[in-house]
């Protein structure tokens, strides 16, 4: 087995664990995901072309990045509240305060052109 398609069968290994951990307790979406991560990657198995192999490499390692940084899970606790996993790997923006006194742009005009 070449190196590049040993890779790939690592990476392929890395973001099924990488589903269990992200979706953790959601078996709809964890079954999902693995049944879409089979599908491309056996979409995939017979590309030779080494340059196209390391693109699909880089792909996953972009989604396994994707996954633990973007997806916050959310369970709902009560009716009306909601309880967030974040987990250390989960991306975190600083909250801007809201400027009431802020210019704001005005309005787009909404033009549909395959309207008659």
């Amino acid at each position: 087995m070449s190196s590049l398609r040993r890779e790939a069968l690592r990476w392929y290994k890395i973001l099924q664990r990488t589903k269990n951990e992200v979706f953790s307790g959601d078996f709809r979406t964890i079954s999902a995901a693995r049944q879409r991560i089979r599908e491309e990657y056996i979409k995939n198995k017979d590309i030779t072309d080494e340059q196209q192999i390391k693109e699909k490499i880089q792909i996953a390692k972009d989604v396994d990045v994707e996954l633990r940084r973007s997806v916050v899970q959310a369970v709902r606790k009560q009716p009306t509240v909601f309880e967030a996993r974040i987990t250390p790997d989960t991306r975190k923006m600083d909250n801007v305060m809201f400027d009431p006194d802020a210019e704001l742009p005005p309005p787009r005009s909404k033009k549909c052109s395959d309207k008659k």
